[in-house]
């Protein structure tokens, strides 16, 4: 059953408050965001009766600070029941129950069979849209490729994750996992779209698809999208294609080399955005079996990397 916390402080909570900066990134991003526009989503992931549930804002919020710190479940119920500036951001009082690293599983696993990762990535992303930090100079188009949370069979073979597939590289294949593919603002580098695949797919197939929903206007990507077709129809689309060009055996121009050489520059940002999620964040590696609970990490990702992009350029 559906349960919405309302925290009830004491003065003792209100004077530990004032040892948490209001200038803290959690409090600066709670103070952006309108987290009661999220209530919506919530009922859809509780039956009408048995035991009142954790209020699910705090769980979503918990999965945020996993993505912001690189914790696991265990860890972030630890640090979230030590740390007041996480307890500030999930507006819980020094009384109230951390919800525990059962209830976070339990709470992904209620986003999953509700298909809710979408909507919520879409319903941030509308936030930070109205709030007119998007730059619109174009979108930056690339993939990454994640090692799966097992280990890997031998090329051919089965074995590990059943979902994962490898990725090839100049017929050799160099990973076992999957894919995030991302659409990204340039400028703001806020994430305007991202999609999972297994690691076998090719970079370029959910473009399309990625630039749909970017409703982008010009795309930088690099040689692995070069494609004749899909030029044309970025340009029939109103979309101006400034992918690198692809010799394929032959010599690029020089006019060519000049363009790859200018689009290159802006391309290379979407670059930042992987170094950051695979460096600090939670992307090194898959945490997860499947491309289903892989996806929702991905995405959830996604979201914490807006809404942290979105504090800093509210700034």
């Amino acid at each position: 059953m559906l349960n919405r916390l309302q925290p009830q402080k004491s003065f003792g909570d209100e004077a530990l408050d004032l040892h948490v900066s209001d200038s803290h990134f959690l409090l600066k991003v709670d103070r952006l965001v309108d987290w009661a526009a999220f209530d919506a989503h919530w009922p859809g992931l509780y039956g009408t009766t048995g035991k009142p549930s954790h209020d699910p804002l705090v769980c979503f919020k918990m999965l945020l600070i996993e993505q912001w710190y690189n914790l696991s479940d265990p860890e972030c119920e630890a640090q979230c029941a030590d740390r007041l500036s996480f307890r500030r951001f999930l507006g819980l009082s020094l009384a109230d129950a951390i919800p525990d690293e059962t209830v976070l599983v339990r709470f992904r696993k209620r986003l999953l069979k509700a298909r809710l990762a979408e909507p919520l990535f879409t319903a941030v992303l509308a936030q930070i849209e109205a709030a007119g930090v998007l730059v619109r100079r174009g979108t930056l188009v690339d993939a990454t490729i994640v090692q799966s949370a097992r280990k890997a069979p031998p090329k051919g073979e089965t074995g590990g994750d059943p979902d994962a597939r490898w990725a090839v590289k100049g017929n050799k294949p160099i990973a076992h996992g999957f894919k995030a593919h991302i659409a990204v603002d340039d400028g703001s580098e806020i994430v305007r779209a991202i999609e999972t695949t297994n690691g076998s797919v090719h970079d370029a197939v959910p473009m399309d698809r990625l630039l749909d929903r970017a409703q982008a206007s010009a795309v930088y990507a690099d040689a692995a999208y070069c494609d004749t077709a899909r030029r044309r129809r970025l340009r029939d689309a109103g979309i101006a294609p400034r992918i690198r060009f692809n010799p394929r055996g032959g010599e690029l121009t020089p006019w060519q080399t000049a363009l790859n050489h200018r689009w290159s520059k802006v391309r290379a940002k979407v670059e930042h955005v992987f170094a950051d999620w695979k460096e600090r964040r939670s992307l090194a590696r898959c945490r997860y079996e499947g491309l289903k609970k892989n996806a929702l990490h991905f995405t959830l990702l996604a979201m914490a990397h807006n809404l942290r992009r979105w504090s800093v350029l509210a700034a």
